[in-house]
């Protein structure tokens, strides 16, 4: 039996959103609470999307959960996944209600808290012991691991567990994935709790703001602040995330599902962050082509910033796990060596965990290079080793390899083998800035508009040109 309830209902109308996104409830819990039920309700049917989030007394945040649950539990032992167990500290407890959606007429909304006494008995989540073999520590001259950088689950809007998600990636042959959760971290309790020796859980989340969502990911991550709205907000929280030395991706750049709230990055005139995810599994074609020449632009500009893929998976939705699949160069199985190799660059991206592989090498004055390194404006030979699949190569009538630089497209190579080796020899250009590595199919392969790409299928992260 519950010995404290309070209920709370209004109106959040379209001029509220404008004042700020969030509604703020506040409800003083009192002394001997150990678990605490929230419910929520509001105007679906008309249209209205409210999320939910909590803060104990100390400001702590406690968890966040968008519109997913509409019932969620936080005690001592166990909570809702999203939310974080712990002690139910008496005092003026904080629920945000997230503006995502308000029509015109208004949102009406109902919010019920339900305190006990007693611990409930439920179980947040099991310790997930993994299916696959424990894998090489070491790998003498380094090696390409293959993952997928962008995972939600049932601590947010996802509909897979933490141990379902991984024994899936087992079963494709990925050796790392990151599960980047909505606004929350309670996803990282559940990693730091896993058995999964074949498979690196890289820490992140995905900070989800109706003006555009960044991914996070380091060793130690901590949580930070989500509630932005402006441009010196969304500066202010790079330059912290920053100097955690943690890396900063912006997701999806270009969204135009009008389902999918601040999905588009609004702020494409910041700077600071490490990479781009220029590949997003959820979205069409045409708008990953706009994130890749958007990203051409910032590279343009001197910047070295690395290009990731994510498959964006959820369950469901028609998006596949691992679709696309990021590789990066690891000389060590570790997060340390992971976390570098997308800091350095050391990356392609496949539409599938199969490939297409590319294996490159540039040569300029009998030393080797490769992707994410930086080379001479010089006479410079290209080995290009491509490993494509028999299926894909009977899908599509015209499969194109094409080297293309910050102002053009310098070459391109018909692939009609399972396996080809291409060597070239071109003269670099400093005005040129960079070289990348693209396989696709294409209406008109010497064009960078995004309408001429009919489907990518590989995509190499920058050789830079010294300058």
């Amino acid at each position: 039996m519950e010995y404290f309830v309070k209920e709370f209902d209004g109106i959040i109308y379209p001029w509220d959103k404008e004042f700020s996104d969030y509604k703020y409830i506040y409800v003083d819990l009192p002394e001997g609470c150990k678990y605490v039920e929230i419910e929520y309700s509001f105007d679906k049917e008309k249209g209205c999307i409210l999320d939910i989030g909590v803060f104990d007394p100390q400001g702590s945040f406690k968890g966040w959960s968008g519109s997913a649950k509409q019932k969620i539990h936080i005690g001592e032992s166990s909570a809702t996944p999203g939310y974080i167990a712990g002690e139910i500290i008496p005092g003026r407890w904080v629920i945000v209600l997230g503006i995502a959606k308000v029509v015109e007429n208004g949102c009406r909304y109902k919010v019920i808290v339900r305190a006990y006494k007693d611990q409930k008995e439920v179980s947040s989540y099991q310790k997930c012991l993994c299916i696959g073999k424990e894998k090489s520590q070491h790998y003498l001259g380094g090696t390409w691991v293959k993952g997928d950088l962008h995972v939600h689950s049932i601590h947010s809007d996802g509909k897979n567990s933490l141990c379902e998600i991984v024994n899936k990636a087992i079963n494709l042959g990925l050796d790392f994935i990151a599960v980047t959760d909505h606004n929350t971290i309670s996803q990282l309790h559940e990693i730091k709790q896993s058995d999964c020796p074949g498979i690196l859980l890289i820490p992140g989340y995905e900070i989800t703001t109706y003006y555009g969502h960044i991914n996070i990911w380091g060793l130690d991550i901590e949580w930070f602040d989500f509630r932005r709205r402006s441009f010196d907000d969304f500066k202010n929280l790079i330059t912290k995330i920053s100097s955690e030395d943690f890396i900063i991706s912006i997701s999806h750049p270009f969204n135009y599902d009008k389902n999918c709230i601040g999905c588009d990055f609004k702020y494409k005139d910041l700077r600071g962050f490490h990479t781009v995810e220029v590949w997003n599994g959820a979205s069409p074609v045409n708008w990953n082509v706009q994130g890749v020449n958007w990203w051409r632009k910032l590279l343009s500009e001197g910047l070295t910033i690395s290009g990731v893929g994510g498959s964006d998976y959820h369950g469901d939705g028609g998006v596949e796990l691992a679709n696309p699949t990021t590789w990066i160069y690891i000389n060590n199985f570790s997060l340390k060596d992971i976390i570098q190799g997308i800091k350095r660059g050391r990356i392609f991206i496949s539409k599938y965990p199969s490939g297409p592989k590319q294996n490159i090498k540039v040569y300029q004055e009998d030393k080797q290079y490769s992707i994410g390194d930086k080379i001479k404006p010089i006479k410079t030979r290209i080995e290009m080793n491509i490993e494509i699949n028999r299926e894909l190569l009977t899908k599509y009538s015209d499969i194109i390899l094409r080297i293309t630089s910050s102002e053009e497209i310098i070459k391109i190579f018909s692939i009609r083998n399972e396996f080809t080796r291409i060597e070239e020899t071109i003269d670099i250009d400093s005005k040129q800035r960079f070289i990348i590595f693209e396989i696709g199919s294409y209406r008109d392969p010497y064009s960078l508009d995004p309408q001429n790409t009919e489907d990518l299928l590989a995509l190499s992260n920058p050789i830079y040109i010294l300058t």
